[in-house]
């Protein structure tokens, strides 16, 4: 049961773990790092990515059955929370108002159609569909995207610049949204952040914000195809954006899953300020 004291000096010991540290990690360096961080309810998105240089240097038998148990045993101590690359977190979409859930992004999504906009579900959210059929359950966002009309990165991030106030418009916008480079957050729906992500097609590629960079053509993504669950926009071959999203094992569930690839993006980011 997990039960945080405010005894445990924190700074102390992330200093001392700093002045320990081997160039690369040893296993009882990363491990004691995620205890630390994980006692504390400290540093999730370090604690993330330590989780997974040990999965990764786990290589034998003996060493996968340690990792997933101590793995299991650091769930086990954080329950109800969860540890994400967001923080610790005790809302997620397990227990979650699926119907009352997709109604809103329904609403949010007619609302863009209807002012002419080109959006598709994105990210987790449509990955939880293609897999799943439903919403991830240790989740805790909605994504979305927009196909810009722009053709060049210069003109969408133009026109990237200028949505806030469309969004304003439409009654959709959560206000403070700006702050977060590269995507803009909508009103929430049952609680839950709803984040929308820029993308356009140039020179017959498609590029979404911060996952597709060239990769696909616009075929691959637009005309739209219909979600059979949730009658919803979804990429004309999601699949395909979904293996350059979350690699070649995106169709197997990892609640450690961290996004690494190189942001392509800066110049239209460095734009967009």
């Amino acid at each position: 049961m997990r039960n945080p004291t405010k005894k445990l000096a924190t700074r102390r010991l992330f200093l001392e773990l700093k002045e320990l540290k081997n160039a690369p990690p040893s296993k009882e360096w990363l491990e004691a790092a995620v205890l630390v961080s994980v006692l504390r309810l400290a540093r999730p998105r370090n604690a993330v990515g330590f989780l997974n240089l040990l999965r990764e240097m786990a290589v034998t038998p003996e060493e996968k059955s340690h990792f997933s148990a101590f793995y299991k045993e650091i769930s086990k101590y954080l329950a109800p929370l969860i540890i994400t690359n967001h923080g610790y977190l005790e809302e997620s979409f397990v227990n979650a108002p699926h119907k009352e859930i997709w109604d809103g992004v329904e609403n949010h999504m007619t609302i863009l159609k209807n002012a002419g906009c080109r959006v598709l579900l994105n990210s987790g959210t449509l990955l939880g569909l293609v897999r799943d059929g439903e919403l991830i359950g240790h989740d805790n966002d909605i994504g979305l995207a927009i196909i810009l009309d722009a053709e060049t990165p210069e003109d969408a991030a133009i026109e990237w610049k200028a949505f806030p106030q469309k969004l304003r418009d439409l009654g959709i916008f959560s206000e403070g949204s700006q702050e977060y480079n590269g995507f803009l957050r909508l009103t929430p729906i049952a609680g839950f952040e709803v984040d929308i992500f820029p993308g356009w097609f140039a020179n017959d590629k498609v590029y979404i914000y911060p996952h597709t960079y060239g990769e696909l053509e616009p075929k691959d993504v637009y005309p739209f195809r219909t979600c059979k669950i949730t009658g919803l926009n979804q990429p004309a071959e999601p699949e395909k954006m979904l293996k350059i999203n979350y690699g070649e094992g995106w169709n197997v569930p990892d609640p450690l899953f961290k996004f690494r690839k190189p942001n392509y993006f800066k110049d239209f980011l460095n734009d967009t300020k």
